[in-house]
């Protein structure tokens, strides 16, 4: 059973053992940080029931201005970082993923980030997480 949560124009879902979450195009980026960031760790919160996860980001139907804030903020939050075991996030093109890992550069490397602009390799490498991190 896949279990959803749906916030204005965010879409989260649980799907063996990923948490899932894609942006609707009409997202507004003037949302405050804090709000997505406490949308974010409730929504982790309630999908891991005391067992961390994987989340996989889709970015690939928002702007690229609206893609690259959410990245930014969300790549580098604390409070998010210390409610999974990775990040993966889905964009549509070579050069935006270039361009969000030259930002990464730098970053403290604690829970691993993944940027992919393909679907299937973006899911292997959160179940791989998953299992890692888990031992199964």
């Amino acid at each position: 059973m896949k279990k959803e949560i749906i916030f204005d124009n965010v879409k989260f879902w649980l799907d063996q053992h990923i948490i899932y979450c894609s942006f609707n195009s009409k997202f507004d980026k003037r949302i405050l940080e804090i709000e997505i960031e406490q949308l974010f760790v409730e929504v982790i919160t309630a999908f891991s029931l005391d067992n961390y996860k994987p989340i996989l980001i889709d970015l690939t139907n928002l702007s690229y201005s609206k893609a690259y804030s959410l990245y930014k903020f969300i790549s580098r939050n604390t409070n998010i970082k210390a409610h999974v075991i990775s990040k993966s996030f889905l964009v549509r093109s070579l050069n935006v993923k270039l361009l969000f890992k030259l930002y990464s550069i730098g970053d403290d490397g604690v829970i691993p980030i993944q940027i992919s602009t393909n679907y299937n390799r973006a899911i292997a490498y959160s179940q791989k997480q998953y299992s890692e991190f888990n031992s199964i």
